[in-house]
């Protein structure tokens, strides 16, 4: 039962080995989480190779193990100590060879090591590389090591204890013992779960960088392998159905879990493809808003219009097909103390859709629309909060619960975007620090329909005292995406800056009054958001901190209008403007301006 310190109200840290105790010298970047989605990637080549990494399963008799022991993991989140879980992957080959994969639990990217078998012990040569690193143009090769502890001075000037690793020169293999359907990691020792004293250590299998020698952060010792029946892989739908696809918007909200941050509530968006088939046939790709891997699960639309998905859908799996992440409906348990409970729900066969043809919705039924918390945010306790779950297949633990999830087709129409709000304001006045403005963008036209992210931007308004004024982006101030002397006054959603970030529909700005900056507004800060489709863009008001009488029409007073044009709510120009009609004005200075107009 997984302690949930936080009462699903914000993230936990990582179980750390002791107060006080740190790590030096080791880079963040070990591949610890087991659910990785596919991916593409450009790698570089390197002049730091030792031997080629082998992702192939070699030839020979293939069995399964279930892994246990202690492991020992630093990352961004310091110092963590874990039991090893999840398989281990043999393969008996000819002529005494023998093939282990992934033999360092912290990574789990497919290699597999050369080593023989003679009688009852298996020796694994040590060097073999088991990761590489296209950012550090680096491998990551197995050595033999031994912890320890000692003291030293912090950057801030306090004793501090830390722990160093230590490379045994004189290994130049890692030995098991097979005992029937036991297979047993010789010559490590210690238990890190103990408190440190001085010089207290372990010694394990590890794996060290090749570009600087330094330890690459993961470590495994008392490892024991237990061999268990192979696992049937049950394949996963990646190809697009056949069929007419529409694009819905998500709502609702999910639960996730992460072994650094402990359980999240996330709130669901973006958009979701769903295939109409043939015979009634339905079709949904990514069914769950924070897990992506572009997989699709097939269900059926019966008489009564309810979409109906059967559980045991797999959305992902291994390179192998060992182990995967796949749908349940489940449950989470919070009592009293904040401890969670999570149960797969097994005698429930079907997550269940109620689909609305002419409003274009769809809604999961039968889940957890709302979770109580009090003034602060915290979940009430006890609860329980139930809905559509993707989970591991192998420990069978969740990766996420989606709740109250909502789904509405998505018209790519040029919209006018309803209105922005003002969230939230912090004035450093005249002190040295930061000012902070937040605004939420809308997710929804003034007729109450889904807008796409995608095709949403924004600019920034200031006034000094002087009137409205655009505020400028520069590629050498904000942003890596714009070349350094780019300046652009009008922002795509997607746009990274360090001035901007997006949470959601979320973006929020800071400013400074501390020595050496130039604040960037003094009085009031506003916002105008952009919905442009095939080129006809219409404008939301510009929405203030503030409260203003200034609208963007009076930003154009003075300008000389070029050209006035006229579309309907399908984008389709018009001669003259007839019912609830968009007017594009241009300026000979080159800037537009769109307002909804009803005749």
């Amino acid at each position: 039962m997984k302690r949930l310190s936080v009462l699903l109200a914000g993230l936990a840290v990582a179980i750390t080995v002791s107060a006080g105790v740190q790590l030096k010298n080791v880079r963040p970047d070990a591949k610890n989480h087991k659910f990785v989605a596919p991916t593409t990637k450009m790698v570089k080549k390197s002049t730091n190779r030792i031997n080629a990494i082998v992702s192939e399963q070699p030839e020979g008799e293939l069995k399964t193990y279930n892994r246990s022991g202690e492991s020992m993991v630093n990352s961004l989140f310091g110092l963590s100590l874990s039991e090893q879980s999840g398989k281990c992957y043999i393969v008996y080959g000819e002529d005494g060879k023998i093939y282990m994969k992934d033999p360092v639990s912290g990574y789990t990217e497919g290699a597999w090591v050369e080593g023989t078998i003679e009688g009852d012990i298996i020796s694994i040569p040590l060097g073999q590389s088991v990761y590489y690193s296209d950012y550090y143009e680096a491998d990551v090769v197995l050595r033999w090591a031994t912890t320890y502890t000692y003291e030293d001075y912090d950057d801030y000037g306090e004793l501090t204890t830390y722990i160093g690793i230590e490379y045994d020169e004189r290994a130049t293999e890692v030995q098991y013992q097979v005992d029937g359907d036991v297979i047993t990691m010789l010559g490590s020792d210690g238990d890190m779960y103990a408190e440190f004293p001085n010089n207290y250590c372990a010694t394990g299998l590890t794996a060290q960088w090749t570009d600087d020698d330094s330890w690459s952060g993961n470590m495994d010792w008392n490892t024991v392998l237990t061999w268990t029946e192979n696992y049937v892989p049950h394949g996963v739908l990646m190809d697009q159905p056949e069929g007419e696809m529409l694009t819905y918007t998500r709502g609702g909200e999910y639960v996730g879990y992460d072994s650094y941050y402990g359980y999240y509530f996330g709130t669901a968006s973006g958009k979701m493809n769903i295939v109409w088939g043939e015979d009634g046939k339905v079709y949904m790709q990514d069914p769950f808003a924070g897990v992506s891997t572009g997989a699709w699960v097939e269900g059926y639309l019966d008489q009564d219009n309810f979409i109906r998905v059967p559980m045991g859908q797999y959305i992902y799996e291994n390179i192998d097909g060992e182990w995967g992440a796949a749908m349940a409906w489940g449950t989470l348990e919070v009592d009293e103390e904040g401890y969670v409970t999570e149960v797969i729900n097994s005698d429930v066969e079907e997550a269940v859709f109620a689909f609305d043809p002419e409003a274009g919705t769809i809604t999961l039924l039968d889940c957890t629309t709302e979770v109580p918390v009090d003034d602060e945010g915290y979940v009430i306790t006890p609860t329980s909060i139930s809905g559509l779950m993707c989970y591991y297949t192998d420990d069978l633990s969740m990766i996420e619960l989606d709740f109250g999830s909502t789904m509405k087709e998505l018209h790519l129409v040029p919209a006018v975007p309803a209105d922005p709000t003002a969230d939230e304001w912090y004035d450093c006045g005249d002190e040295s620090g930061f000012s902070k403005f937040y605004f939420t963008l809308p997710t929804e036209d003034v007729d109450g329909n889904p807008l796409d992210a995608e095709y949403i931007s924004y600019s920034i308004f200031v006034d000094n005292g002087d009137g409205p004024e655009l505020f400028e982006f520069s590629g050498e101030d904000y942003t890596f995406d714009l070349a350094a002397d780019e300046v652009i006054t009008e922002v795509p959603y997607s746009l990274y800056t360090n001035a901007v970030d997006f949470k959601s529909y979320f973006v929020y700005m800071y400013r400074t009054n501390a020595e050496g900056y130039e604040p960037l507004f003094t009085e009031n800060i506003g916002i105008q958001v952009y919905y442009t489709i095939d080129g006809v863009s219409n404008a939301s008001n510009i929405v203030w901190l503030y409260p203003t009488d200034t609208k963007v029409n009076e930003l154009n007073a003075g300008k000389t209008v070029a050209n006035v044009r006229y579309f309907n709510v399908a984008g389709q120009e018009m001669a003259q403007p007839e019912g609830m009609t968009i007017q594009v004005t241009t300026y000979t200075d080159g800037t537009t301006s769109a307002v909804k107009v009803v005749k």
